[in-house]
């Protein structure tokens, strides 16, 4: 996928480091490299009243041999949750289920993948598991909707609230995303748990728009944008809780204090955070008079190789000099910046994109403007150019039957 050319090009480099060196460092983000790994880390975080989500790493599987392993480990995964009695969840990730998920292969991605995450989602509801469909590039977004709709109506999930969806703030069409969500509970008779984060591919988002030529990007620009989208998000998911039990994964004070006072006394939500980030920010917030809420960690699991990406991504996100994670630890930074308010800050930029990136078409300006190219994955895109298509092709046929004439 262009989307992950950014990732891949860090990744490249990766085997040349010392192994030992990658696994030290990468000990932080995530749980382990096997499932028993994984199953006491959710056990130690059980014994502290929190929960847990174990992701197994693996994303862009290229083959039916990778996705029939990627299987094995999701139903090994599920089985063993429930075997060890644990409080936990399990989140999949679609791209490790089928080795073409992309808009292209639309039709075959429904009639093969669609029944992988039925079968696993089944064996999520019989060991009473949560099963959470994680959101990836921005491009895929409309496919993973079609396939947790088409998931979520199956009649033999009927009466299950487990099985959610992980939804970007920093995407822009993450408010609307809510709408279609709420659509589709009131549908089928269900309450769907959405994790709200703020998004983790942004960097490779950017790029994949410039190297394409779009004519915008799918993302915020502006890091106060995203914050001013969370909590608007926030506050719809909040707002619906007949529809939604909303999940708030965040490592930022402030976030963590306005949804707290966006909820009310209802205690029906929760918070998350990623394994080896947020803790000492939790530990103190979990310890303050009138929050009574534990903390569900999301804890990932996988070998050297499948943890690089998700790697990356928190290297990227903690190396980010706007970040939560990064500014707490700043001491030259005073505490009134750190928790500032993000509606303040949008506002004292008009709200606007960032001005020094600029928009694809313009990255090559003043010389010359980019190549443009079209977003297929966009429906309302591709279905404009189909239209466009079929109105010239019958144009040509009808002056080629006037020509014969």
């Amino acid at each position: 996928m262009t989307g992950n050319l950014f990732h891949k090009a860090i990744i490249g480099t990766m085997p040349y480091l010392p192994r030992g060196l990658v696994w030290r460092f990468s000990r932080r983000y995530i749980a382990g490299t096997t499932l028993a790994d994984a199953y006491g880390a959710v056990q130690a975080l059980n014994d502290i009243g929190c929960t847990g989500t174990i992701d197994v790493l693996g994303e862009d599987i290229t083959n039916k041999e990778q996705v029939a392993a990627a299987l094995i480990l999701y139903r090994e995964a599920l089985d063993g949750i429930r075997d060890n009695g644990l409080d936990c969840g399990i989140s999949v990730k679609l791209s490790a289920l089928h080795p073409r998920f992309e808009f292209a292969q639309r039709e075959r991605v429904l009639r093969e993948l669609t029944p992988k995450l039925l079968e696993l989602a089944q064996l999520a509801r019989a060991n009473r598991i949560a099963l959470t469909v994680d959101t990836e590039e921005a491009d895929r977004l409309m496919l993973t909707l079609d396939v947790f709709a088409e998931v979520l109506a199956d009649a033999s999930l009927k009466g299950w609230d487990g099985l959610g969806l992980a939804l970007q703030a920093y995407q822009r069409r993450a408010f609307a995303v809510i709408d279609w969500l709420a659509e589709q509970a009131a549908r089928c008779g269900r309450r769907i748990p959405v994790r709200l984060v703020k998004g983790a591919y942004w960097d490779s988002e950017i790029k994949h728009a410039q190297v394409e030529g779009l004519d915008g990007y799918p993302v915020f620009t502006r890091k106060a944008n995203t914050d001013v989208s969370y909590i608007a998000c926030a506050r719809k998911l909040l707002a619906n809780r007949a529809a939604f039990y909303p999940q708030f994964a965040t490592h930022n004070a402030h976030t963590i204090a306005a949804v707290t006072e966006l909820a009310g006394d209802r205690l029906d939500y929760e918070f998350q955070r990623l394994h080896g980030m947020g803790r000492d920010l939790y530990g103190v917030v979990m310890q303050e008079p009138g929050f009574r809420h534990a903390c569900r960690v999301y804890a990932p699991v996988g070998s050297h190789e499948d943890l690089l990406p998700y790697l990356v991504r928190r290297l990227l996100e903690n190396g980010s000099n706007t970040s939560f994670v990064n500014k707490i630890a700043d001491e030259s930074i005073e505490i009134e910046d750190i928790v500032a308010d993000p509606l303040e800050t949008a506002a004292s930029h008009d709200y606007a994109a960032h001005d020094r990136i600029p928009a694809p078409n313009d990255i090559f300006q003043p010389e010359r403007i980019n190549s443009h190219g079209i977003n297929l994955p966009n429906r309302s895109v591709s279905k404009q150019l189909l239209e466009e298509l079929e109105a010239a092709s019958s144009k040509a046929i009808t002056a080629k039957g006037n020509r014969r004439r």
